[in-house]
C-alpha cells in the first residue's frame, strides 16, 4: 500500500476551519476531527484544576492558568 505524502494533502488554513461545522482541529493545515465535548465531571475537574493553577500562579506576573480555547500559532495551525 502507498504512502500519503504530506504535500498530495489539501492543505487548510483558519478561514477554511471557521466555515466548518463540528468540532476539527488544524494543525499544519491538516485538518483532524475531534472527539465530542467533554462531559460534565470532566469538565468539573478541569475547571478545579485551573481554579488551583490561577491560586499558585497568582504571584507571577508572566503566568497564566486558562481553560481551553483557540489558539491560533499561524494560519495553518
Amino acid at each position: 500500500m502507498a504512502q500519503i505524502k504530506l504535500e498530495d494533502l489539501p492543505h487548510y488554513v483558519y478561514e477554511d476551519y471557521e466555515r466548518w461545522e463540528g468540532r476539527w482541529e488544524l494543525v499544519h493545515g491538516i485538518p483532524y476531527a475531534m472527539s465530542p465535548s467533554p462531559i460534565f465531571h470532566h469538565q468539573a475537574v478541569s475547571d478545579n484544576i485551573i481554579q488551583e493553577l490561577r491560586s499558585v500562579l497568582k504571584k507571577c506576573k508572566l503566568c497564566r492558568a486558562v481553560s481551553a480555547l483557540d489558539w491560533i500559532i499561524a494560519e495553518d495551525t
